[in-house]
């Protein structure tokens, strides 16, 4: 009885490899959900280059600024890109499902 070490290898390569990139489109989901916002006018970016909520100027209710949607399906889609590949990875470890 012996260990192969190669399948070893492979699984810690690609383990690391999901994780990484499981964890890579959720941050780039969060960066569109937040630029979303930003154009959205919840928040401004000072000139100091700091983020403050809106005082002035935030738009009204029934107006949507021109990028807004297009970033929250953005957002969206990397949520399920990252939920699609948690699903995978449970489906993988979890024989019942098989």
């Amino acid at each position: 009885m012996g260990i192969d070490w190669f399948a070893f290898l492979t699984v810690a390569i690609v383990s690391l490899v999901g994780a990484c990139f499981v964890v890579a489109v959720y941050s780039v989901g969060l960066r569109f959900w937040s630029a979303a916002d930003t154009r959205a006018g919840k928040y401004t970016v000072r000139e100091d280059g700091t983020v403050g909520p809106a005082t002035a100027g935030f738009p009204l209710p029934g107006s949507t600024p021109p990028g807004v949607r297009l970033f929250r399906a953005l957002a969206v889609v990397c949520f399920a890109v990252c939920a699609a590949a948690v699903l995978y990875g449970i489906y993988l470890i979890v024989p019942q499902f098989h």
